[in-house]
This record gives C-alpha cells, sequence and structure tokens, in this order.
C-alpha cells in the first residue's frame, strides 16, 4: 500500500536553516495526524521551504511537487489573503489561475462552497470574516483543484470555543473522499477538535525532531503529564511494571524508549522505581509538551 505520507532522514530547510532534520516516520492510512511542531512539513508543501536531504512523499509523489501535480491541497494555518475581495471573487480567481474558464471557475467555487457549507459567505469581504471563517475560507482555496490528499495545518490554534467548531465541521466536510494529513501542536484533550483527532486511523506525536509516539488517539490520551523514557535493557519488563502500577505507556518508535503518561498526583520517582525493579537503566527521562 503506498503511504499517505513519508519522510525518512528528511532535512527540511528554509533559507539554510534547518526547520526538519532528520525525520523518519511514515503513515499508510486513509487519515492521519501529526501533533508537535511540523510547520516545516507544511512549508516543504507550499515550497516556502526545501528538501535538502533525504525523501519526502505525499502518496508516493515527490512532497515539493505535489501540489503543483494536483494530488495535493494545502492550508496552512496563516493565510495572506485581499481583505477587500469577496470571499467568493477569491476563489474563482484562484481556480482561474488553475486553468479553468470564468464559467467554470464559477461552477467549481459554487459547488464547492456548498460542499463546505460557506455558501452564504460567497459575497462577504474577506475583511469582515471571523478567523474561523478565514480558515474555512482556506480549506476551500485548498480543495479548487479537487486533490486526492487534503493536509491542514494547525486548523483551531488561536479560535474561540465557536469557532474551532465551525472549522471542524468543515473539515469534516471537506476530508469526505480524500486523505486528510492534519497537525496540531499538542494533542486536542476536549471538544470538536478531539473529535476529529479520535477519527483519524493513526496520530504521530513528534518531539524534539523525532517520532516518540504513534497510534490512534485513544491510545495516546492519557491524563497527567508525559515522559520519553529510555532505557538499555528490559524496555518489555519496564512497559509492563508500569501498565500494572497503572501509567499509560506506548513506544516510541524504537524499543528502548517509551513515551510514559503519569496517573494525576505521581511522580517521576514512580518511573525510576519501577525501573529498578526490573533492572532497566534509565538513560534518558525527558518531559513532553502536554496536551491541550
Amino acid at each position: 500500500m503506498t503511504a499517505l505520507f513519508e519522510l525518512d532522514g528528511a532535512r527540511i530547510d528554509r533559507d539554510g536553516v534547518p526547520l526538519i532534520e532528520g525525520l523518519t516516520l511514515s503513515s499508510s492510512g486513509p487519515s492521519a495526524g501529526l501533533a508537535g511542531n511540523v510547520a516545516g512539513v507544511f512549508a516543504l508543501f507550499d515550497r516556502s521551504a526545501h528538501l535538502v536531504a533525504g525523501r519526502a512523499l505525499v502518496s508516493g509523489h515527490p512532497a515539493e511537487g505535489a501540489v503543483a501535480g494536483g494530488v495535493l491541497g494545502v492550508c496552512r494555518a496563516e493565510l495572506t489573503l485581499p481583505e477587500s475581495w469577496e470571499l467568493g471573487r477569491y476563489l474563482t480567481e484562484g481556480a482561474r489561475l488553475g486553468g479553468l474558464s470564468r464559467r467554470e471557475a464559477a461552477d467549481r467555487v459554487r459547488t464547492l462552497l456548498a460542499e463546505l457549507d460557506l455558501a452564504h459567505l460567497a459575497t462577504r469581504r474577506l475583511s469582515t470574516l471571523t478567523p474561523a471563517e478565514k480558515r474555512a475560507a482556506g480549506l476551500g482555496l485548498s480543495l479548487l483543484d479537487s486533490p486526492a490528499v487534503l493536509a491542514i495545518e494547525d486548523p483551531v490554534s488561536g479560535l474561540d470555543d465557536r469557532g474551532v467548531e465551525l472549522v471542524c465541521r468543515a473539515v469534516e466536510r471537506a476530508r469526505a473522499g480524500r486523505q486528510l494529513l492534519i497537525s496540531s501542536r499538542a494533542l486536542p484533550r476536549t471538544g470538536p477538535e478531539h473529535t476529529l483527532w479520535a477519527g483519524l486511523d493513526e496520530v504521530i506525536v513528534i518531539e524534539a525532531g523525532a517520532v516518540v509516539a504513534r497510534g490512534p488517539l485513544a491510545a495516546l490520551d492519557q491524563p497527567g503529564d508525559r515522559y520519553l523514557v529510555s532505557v538499555t535493557r528490559h524496555a518489555a519488563e519496564l512497559r509492563a511494571e508500569l501498565e500494572t502500577a497503572g501509567f499509560g505507556v506506548t513506544l516510541a518508535g524504537e524499543s528502548a524508549r517509551l513515551v510514559v503518561s503519569l496517573p494525576d498526583a505521581s511522580t517521576t520517582d514512580a518511573i525510576v522505581e519501577a525501573a529498578l525493579a526490573v533492572q532497566a537503566p534509565i538513560v534518558e527521562l525527558v518531559p513532553l509538551s502536554a496536551a491541550r
């Protein structure tokens, strides 16, 4: 099966500065979420950054050319919009730049806005749209070429509860019939974003430039603080010991690295005690970013 998204030893640079360095991951399901700082991935997609080493593929196609090839539609978290334009005009001009005639572009935009339940915004100036409505407009722009894969960068950051609900509904409509890659700076805990991520086939957590956990959201969605724990031996025994004590534990890509979620009122002393009990020497105990 062709992977939805694949990085193999990828280094992604902007102006000679690495945004991502040596990252390897692959996700083959119809939908996946990337939790962590992955802005470099989306910069590669829109060609504001470049792959200088390794490999980056979207549905088997080179990531840097996936948008131009019509394979990928990208919705960035930050959009630069012509504020004086109406939404319908903005999308129509985008469709015409993609090669459609004026009539074809108008028909495409009309259909797309109806699919996203945004038809009521067609005659609104972009300057009058709420932040959430602007994010939804960005989704429309990314779908003009009917791409097979949709990539959405941190779609609800900075939005109020009502805005989060609006954007998540639009994302659910936008993903119909296509593969989805979505990102967030942290694992969502509650609300519509959590529901959206719970429906993804796989979630990949990236910390300090490396994959530290992966699986369905339910397996990663543990309360309390999270720590990356690396041991020199007996990782399986340590995992069993911690799970028996009520800790949430997932593998962090390599067999000797675990992501451990501490139950409320627990401290890292409990992790050290468990490691001593099974003779698993700890060489790394690093706090990970909290979910939101």
